[in-house]
């Protein structure tokens, strides 16, 4: 079983540059009551959690709604989180 902590999650987010504020999207991600929020026009519009299953719905919300930049950091997050801890030994 694959264990990721609230603090991976939320680690390997920013450290993708998901939560800076982009220009030109519709869409914005944020943090709020320790929750991954998307917010339109500076409301919230869904709160997601802060597992790895928050990011795999934000992937998916955002191959619909989200910008090329946006879709980008969180499919490389989410890449990330999935190949923490230990890896598949090639011997």
């Amino acid at each position: 079983m694959l264990k990721v902590t609230t603090a991976d999650v939320i680690r390997q987010l920013v450290s993708r540059g998901v939560f800076t504020q982009k220009k030109d999207a519709e869409y914005q991600i944020g943090i709020k009551d320790s929750q991954i929020v998307v917010e339109r026009k500076l409301s919230v519009i869904a709160y997601l959690g802060d597992t790895l299953e928050s990011v795999i719905q934000l992937a998916d919300m955002f191959k619909k709604i989200g910008t090329k930049e946006q879709q980008e950091q969180v499919n490389a997050a989410l890449a990330e989180l999935v190949t923490i801890g230990d890896y598949w030994n090639e011997a």
